[in-house]
């Protein structure tokens, strides 16, 4: 995988895989970098992928990017070995599969390599004793080699078990259990052996879903294949005996025994029952329940003995399948949510269009690994310039998904060229009818004639932007509109109009800014927001950006963002 290699002027470098859509690299420690280097900008610079390529792009820093020496003044692709200079802090890009393949050595067919054989008998080796005696042969020789395991028959299970001989079993148990994939493979198999090592008629598996957490059967299986294992009841006696407690439980005459006095065991006609723990240091999962409704089958000291031995490999394995299990589903799961926070991500501009006279910036910091914050610019075909920041309720995935929907629905609404007021009113009307009534969306929606400065906006239930003038000093809030999206279908909502004059700033945010707490719960609020708005607005978009990312970081103090933090910051150059 591609990967980044930051060298630091003053600790050893690091490695970042490069496993993402998008990574913002910058002083703050929101980015996914963070390069505490006093000449690079809160927010410097991204690498992005497109297709097979790797781009970098300056964020509108103020000490700028250099790539190879060279000062970036647009996008760069990046090239195995490429070097990216921020301030003091060197970052190297690494894409060994972008390197001419290594011609590989060719084997001559009708010259046979050497070979070894390994001859495995289980009966006098363990399961590690296996694994050695692989490796040993192939250390000792690059050639080919078989290995060639005596694979243990049940009968000789029941063998070592009749004869006593627990490392014998111990053996045969977990030979047998290599062969085993999944869990419920793993614990059909256990079941098996335990028929194969006591006189039992059925046996029972439970585990534990979580620690702590409610024992569930996941195996239940009859000595006869052929017979249904009907309605599966395990005595509560039983089960506290042996899981909370810890402690086996053997009886040869469940009718006449007084634990079992009207339990299930006694319903059910049970005559003998072995009940052994699952285990693992002192940790206790589940148990392995065998019982018989024969008198001609009764359990003893000895078989209590054999499937307390086999129970203790058995658990090994068990517990080595399941949270092998566990990190599969993982990685299956982390899989997917890279690929919707990727999905996600795209939907975000990649780079804001280039609109003569205004300066645009927009960035946005998840609080989760996907959020549900949506921004945009889109430059319509008549020259307008379309603004928009949004912020769905609720978080994570469901929030995404919701994000995505309105998306695709403000740029179809976009494209028609439609009145303001007709354009929300139907991305209104669409969401209303397609997401849950417990769901809405606030959304700020503005259209820019660059022309004259001329600015209509519409602000559904959004947090009111800014606009900070230049001239005068003055702070004008954006708060015209009406209702959050997706409430009421016919909803209806006030165009708003201003005018955006020479070094004026428009910034819009999400709830998250505003809503960023310190140590002791305080909000950041509007008012500070305003105060270092207004305190930067003769700076660059970029820069009025950095301020706020900035304030925010110093106030919090290292408490984590409660909610997404989106910035989308329009400045109309000085003429």
């Amino acid at each position: 995988m591609p990967e980044l290699i930051i060298n630091y002027p003053d600790r050893a470098p690091e490695r970042l895989p490069l496993g993402r859509l998008r990574i913002t690299i910058g002083r703050s420690a929101r980015n996914d970098v963070c390069v505490p280097d006093p000449f690079a900008s809160r927010v410097h610079a991204e690498v992005r992928r497109e297709g097979d390529q790797y781009l970098l792009q300056d964020l509108g820093s103020a000490n700028g990017t250099y790539y190879n020496g060279s000062r970036l003044d647009q996008t760069a692709a990046l090239t195995n070995g490429g070097r990216v200079q921020i301030g003091e802090t060197e970052i190297v890009f690494k894409d060994e599969a972008a390197e001419p393949a290594l011609t590989a050595p060719t084997i001559d067919e009708d010259v046979p390599l050497p070979e070894a054989t390994i001859a495995f008998d289980s009966s006098q080796h363990t399961t590690s004793g296996l694994l050695e005696a692989i490796e040993g042969a192939r250390t000792q020789t690059s050639g080919r080699f078989n290995v060639v395991t005596v694979a243990p028959q049940r009968a000789g299970v029941a063998a070592a078990a009749a004869q006593g001989d627990l490392l014998a079993l111990i053996s045969k148990v977990g030979v047998t259990l290599l062969a085993s994939a999944t869990l419920d493979e793993t614990l059909r198999q256990v079941a098996r052996l335990v028929f194969d090592a006591v006189p039992a008629e059925r046996c029972i598996i439970m585990l534990r879903e979580d620690d702590g957490g409610e024992l569930k059967v996941r195996a239940a299986e009859m000595q006869d294949l052929q017979t249904d294992v009907g309605e599966v009841r395990v005595s509560r006696t039983i089960i506290e005996e042996v899981v909370r407690q810890g402690r086996s439980v053997l009886t040869s005459d469940a009718q006449h025994d007084p634990r079992f006095m009207s339990s299930t065991v006694t319903f059910q006609g049970i005559r003998s029952v072995l009940a052994v723990p699952l285990g693992v240091g002192e940790r206790i999962f589940g148990m392995i329940y065998a019982d018989s409704p024969f008198a001609t089958s009764r359990f003893t000291e000895d078989h209590l003995k054999v499937l307390t031995t086999l129970g203790s490999v058995a658990a090994i394995r068990v517990e080595n399948t399941r949270l092998l299990e566990e990190h599969l589903e993982q990685q299956r799961n982390d899989r997917e949510l890279q690929l919707a926070r990727e999905i996600q991500q795209r939907f975000q501009p990649t780079t804001p269009p280039v609109v003569s006279g205004y300066e645009l910036q927009g960035i946005s910091f998840p609080s989760y690994q996907i959020g549900g914050d949506y921004y945009d610019f889109i430059l319509c075909p008549d020259g307008r310039l379309v603004v928009a920041l949004g912020d769905v309720s609720g978080k994570g995935t469901s929030a995404a998904l919701l994000m995505s929907s309105l998306h695709a629905a403000v740029h179809a609404q976009v494209a028609s060229c439609r009145p303001i007021t007709e354009t929300i009113g139907a991305v209104n009307h669409y969401l209303a009818d397609n997401t849950p009534a417990n769901r809405f969306v606030t959304l700020f929606y503005a259209e820019l004639d660059p022309l004259t400065g001329s600015l209509s906006f519409i602000n559904a239930g959004h947090n009111p932007p800014l606009i900070a003038h230049a001239a005068g000093g003055a702070m004008e809030q954006l708060d015209s509109g009406g209702l959050p999206l997706g409430i009421m279908p016919d909803g209806e909502y006030r165009e708003g109009r201003t005018q955006l004059r020479p070094g004026d700033a428009l910034v819009t945010y999400s709830d998250g800014v505003t809503e960023q707490t310190n140590p002791r719960g305080e909000e950041f609020g509007a008012a500070r927001l305003q105060e270092v708005i207004a305190q930067n607005v003769g700076l660059t978009a970029a820069g009025i950006r950095d301020k706020i990312e900035s304030a925010l970081s110093k106030f919090a103090q290292g408490t984590p963002a409660v909610d997404d933090i989106t910035l989308v910051i329009v400045k109309r150059e000085m003429q």
